[in-house]
């Protein structure tokens, strides 16, 4: 007889794993991603659910490559990456550089955040003020290093994020013939190829993808061998699943948004507070509609930002620690680098612009490229038991080859 407490034991096994795939999915949904996609829904509607699916995909891809490599041999994948011939010596300063630069951008996403907050408290705060009580927020709940926290946190807000979109989207008129005709690539645009450039930079972010490995590995405790990796690989493919599904439900609902409310009426997008209000307008057809629309939309920014400055401080802690070969050394230089990090989020918060370079996003693009097809070199290094499928490859290597691709076109517009 099937029995509740049989059934919570099922649950429970099923979600064993559940926490870094949620974690990559909340640390990936950045405001540039949410700005972007309101902003392309009003100027084009559903046109580029074409490339959302293909960029999504790819990055899905590229994440089941580092979990079968992390769960197979027991490592993150930056150690792997130091096995490349040739890589090794250039892996910190590209991969640790590349962050660096990329935390221009959050700090600009902790602004946007503090605005959000400010729309929702009942007093009045600094805009300046919120950031660094923000931040320094963020910063006490990851300085101890307890993972088991940090996957709490994340999975609560995977839990509010997707009941606070079920009720927006029930204010919300869907065309099915437009959803339809989104998923048929419009090639001819070069304006529109301009922004699946910056679609294929934010959603789901770049090299950011690589801190995965790391949640993972705190996950599985190390374990590996090929017994482990047959049992456990489908539940840790399962939260990469719901992962992405989240990051997928999150990019529909924005693009969605901005189609709504604002490419029907012939409007273009526009100054944000602006766009904020009118979108409030449609969303409060429902009771606290608006409300909770800036509360799911904080929580995905402020998420974001834990797991931005987390995993950054994580990967260049093991970057560091690999290098010097000081492995007792990376929870102390960890602590040093959530510090570092905050600092810099904080001042880029006050002082950095709204969005990175074009060439910042170019040159990112490029080495995550690169990567992916590193990734496949590894892959082949894998017993044959945790190798991709030859599905798997094609799909790497087209998106290893059209990443660069799209980056010089991207550069050159």
């Amino acid at each position: 007889m099937f029995s509740i407490p049989h059934l919570w034991d099922l649950i429970r096994k099923r979600f064993r794993f559940v926490g870094p795939g949620l974690s990559l999915a909340m640390s990936s949904a950045g405001w540039v991603g949410l700005l972007t996609l309101i902003g392309l829904g009003s100027d084009y509607g559903y046109l580029i659910l074409w490339a959302i699916l293909a960029v999504l995909v790819y990055k899905y891809a590229f994440n089941r490559g580092i979990a079968r490599y992390t769960v197979s041999q027991g490592e993150n994948i930056y150690a792997g990456l130091r096995r490349v011939p040739g890589f090794r010596t250039v892996e910190t300063p590209v991969i640790g550089g590349i962050y660096l630069i990329e935390v221009m951008n959050h700090g600009a996403g902790a602004m946007v955040a503090a605005s959000l907050l400010a729309s929702i408290l009942p007093i009045e705060l600094p805009a300046k003020l919120t950031v660094i009580l923000m931040i320094a927020g963020i910063t006490a709940i990851l300085y101890h290093n307890s993972y088991p926290l940090f996957k709490k946190i994340m999975v609560v807000a995977g839990v509010i994020i997707v009941c606070g979109l079920l009720y927006n989207l029930n204010t919300l008129y869907f065309s099915v013939p437009d959803i339809a005709a989104g998923f048929a690539p419009d090639l001819g645009n070069n304006e529109l190829l301009y922004y699946i450039g910056s679609i294929m930079a934010s959603l789901g972010t770049g090299l950011s993808l690589l801190c995965y490995s790391m949640w993972l590995e705190k996950e599985t405790k190390g374990a590996h061998g090929e017994a482990f990796f047959k049992e456990h690989i489908n539940l840790v493919s399962f939260d990469l699943t719901l992962g992405f599904l989240l990051l997928g439900l999150l990019s529909f609902f924005y693009l969605t948004i901005g189609f709504v409310v604002m490419n029907e009426e012939g409007m273009s997008a526009f100054e944000n507070d602006l766009m904020i209000r009118l979108i409030g307008h449609t969303l409060n057809t429902v009771p606290f509609g608006m409300t909770i629309f800036l509360i799911i939309s904080f929580v995905t920014l402020f998420v974001y930002l834990i797991g931005a400055l987390d995993g950054r401080a994580r990967a260049v802690a093991t970057l560091i620690a690999q290098t010097i070969n000081r492995k007792d050394a990376e929870d102390r230089l960890y602590k040093g680098m959530v510090l570092v990090f905050a600092a810099l989020f904080i001042i880029f918060a006050f002082i950095g612009d709204k969005y990175l370079a074009k060439e910042l996003v170019t040159l990112s693009m490029m080495v995550f490229g690169l990567v992916g097809l590193l990734l496949i070199y590894l892959d082949r290094t894998l017993p044959p038991y945790a190798q991709g499928s030859w599905l798997w490859y094609g799909v790497m290597a087209a998106g290893s080859v059209l990443f660069p691709v799209a980056a010089i076109y991207y550069a050159m517009m």
